[in-house]
């Protein structure tokens, strides 16, 4: 959109949240694009601004998380032609692991979203949210898929219950820290796979979604050993130009059912440990 456009529409949502203040916490109507629609949220609470993009798919196809897994389209986000916005990064939901038979990958079915905190520039002034958002939703075939989003925002104060309750589900969905319910125990390399000792109460079938280094491969992980209050997981692993991997710190998300936690955790030396 050119710069003439945006300053003309800020000034007119200006002047007519001024008249409405009821509009200050806004929704786009819903898109549909293919297999999939979408919609952007905006919302605030007594410290920060939120854009959340709420995403419904069609039965058996799938997006995917920001690190994609071994095949998959990460979404991308695009604010430049934004007003007045200064964004952090993007808050993703916790992925779950879906098994291909070609390494996996890590995304979501049906009602998902993500969310970008942001603050204005200037706190006295209004803004514009501008948000092009690009996804790759797939099945047997994936499509690239873009969305493009514009909404005002205003400076203030605002009340935005309805759209801050959409917002805190989203973020809700994302992983909490590790704790004695679930995290990962050790993480150790034998010279061929990682080995995740996963521990916590009630445990089902944990699974291990962890972010390779940029001269990793990552295989598919599988359940070696299993306890009620602990698994062992195996995951094949190796660098394409002999890094070692012993001191590493790897980020690795978590998930057993619903639950679900981020961790970061140094990979220790199998062969010394033996754990």
């Amino acid at each position: 959109m050119k710069p003439v456009l945006h300053v003309f529409l800020s000034a007119f949502f200006a002047s007519l949240l001024a008249i409405f203040p009821a509009l200050a916490g806004m929704t786009t109507p819903w898109i549909k694009r293919d297999v999939v629609e979408a919609r952007l949220v905006l919302a605030r609470d007594a410290k920060q601004h939120f854009a959340g993009v709420e995403i419904v798919m069609q039965p058996g196809w799938h997006t995917y998380w920001r690190y994609p897994g071994a095949s998959g389209i990460a979404p991308s986000f695009d604010f430049s032609a934004s007003q007045n916005l200064k964004t952090q990064d993007p808050v993703f939901p916790a992925p779950y692991f879906f098994d291909d038979g070609a390494g996996g990958f890590f995304g979501y079915e049906g009602l998902t979203g993500f969310v970008v905190p942001f603050l204005l520039e200037n706190a006295g002034e209004g803004g514009q949210v501008s948000l092009n958002l690009e996804l790759g939703v797939c099945r047997e075939v994936c499509l690239p898929v873009q969305f493009s989003f514009d909404l005002p925002v205003m400076p203030g104060p605002l009340k935005t219950p309805d759209e801050l309750d959409i917002i805190k589900a989203m973020l809700d969905a994302g992983p909490v820290a590790p704790s004695a319910e679930l995290s990962i125990d050790t993480l150790s390399y034998d010279g061929a796979a990682l080995q995740f000792v996963v521990v916590g109460t009630n445990l089902e079938n944990p699974q291990i979604m962890a972010i390779p280094g940029p001269n990793d491969v990552f295989g598919t992980p599988h359940i070696s050993a299993r306890h009620p209050s602990s698994f062992l997981i195996e995951m094949p692993a190796w660098s394409v130009l002999d890094q070692t991997m012993i001191g590493r710190i790897v980020e690795v998300i978590v998930r057993d059912g619903e639950r679900a936690v981020f961790q970061k955790i140094q990979i220790g030396d199998h062969r010394v440990s033996g754990k």
